[in-house]
């Protein structure tokens, strides 16, 4: 109950007082919620946001520093393919997105969660909109951490999907959001200054599979915030994939 009432106090207090910039602390003119703007001023998000284009991995989604050419594996997934199939993103991690996700999920600023939430959803439009998708599971926090912070920014980042895909293609859409039945099992130390091989070992088995519906033979894509190694993201597929799961692949706010 207590997290219930903090996420509200912290919605509350994101809807009547997001009149200033959250870097600059500009007063904004901007109304509409579903835009960066409404958290930025013109000044601090620049002339180009850090959009996530080709061309890129196919498979971890890892951004090539030369803006030519086509997109093709990258050297690691040539050499040790990840359990998740595909990775998407809406941005790349650096400059105002970087530092917006930190103020997003360590200091609470929910004014950012439609905006951010909206570009999601228009990259889950360009990326994955077509393809094959039964389910959609936003990476779980372990519960003391989700009862400290007060809420899953995954979550939040997702939550609106369904009424978002209405209201674009007229339709209701074939998957569902499964929000509870990917479970954080083990409490795992920061991922911070951790290389790809402790990563891997500071998350083997912290997620599991607990929800009623069976996974068997279901496409299912895999919501975060920013994928860095894609540690947590290949964790969490594989526990999926135990589950029965033919196909895991993830959508990011931001990669890294």
């Amino acid at each position: 109950m207590f997290n219930l009432f903090k996420l509200i106090a912290n919605e509350f207090r994101a809807l009547v007082f997001p009149g200033t910039c959250l870097k600059c602390r500009t007063l904004l003119t901007g109304k509409g919620e579903s835009s960066l703007s409404s958290c930025y001023c013109t000044g601090c998000l620049g002339n180009e946001l850090p959009h996530y284009i080709p061309p890129f991995c196919p498979c971890c989604g890892k951004v090539f520093t030369s803006r030519t050419g086509e997109s093709h594996l990258c050297e690691d997934c040539l050499r040790r393919p990840p359990v998740v199939s595909r990775v998407r993103a809406a941005f790349e991690y650096k400059g105002v997105v970087r530092e917006g996700i930190g103020q997003f999920k360590y200091n609470s600023r929910l004014s950012l969660a439609r905006p951010f939430e909206s570009c999601l959803f228009h990259a889950f439009g360009i990326y994955l909109a077509g393809k094959k998708i039964d389910l959609i599971v936003p990476i779980p926090l372990y519960f003391k951490k989700a009862r400290q912070r007060g809420f899953n920014q995954s979550y939040l980042l997702v939550r609106n999907f369904v009424s978002l895909y209405r209201e674009k293609y007229g339709i209701p859409p074939d998957w569902t959001i499964d929000a509870k039945g990917l479970v954080r099992v083990k409490q795992t130390s920061t991922q911070t200054g951790l290389d790809i091989v402790e990563r891997r070992k500071n998350l083997k088995q912290a997620f599991k599979w607990k929800g009623r519906e069976s996974l068997e033979g279901k496409s299912v894509l895999l919501v975060d915030d920013v994928y860095t190694t894609g540690a947590t993201c290949d964790a969490a597929a594989g526990a999926l994939t135990d589950a029965g799961a033919d196909r895991v692949d993830a959508l990011v706010l931001a990669r890294a």
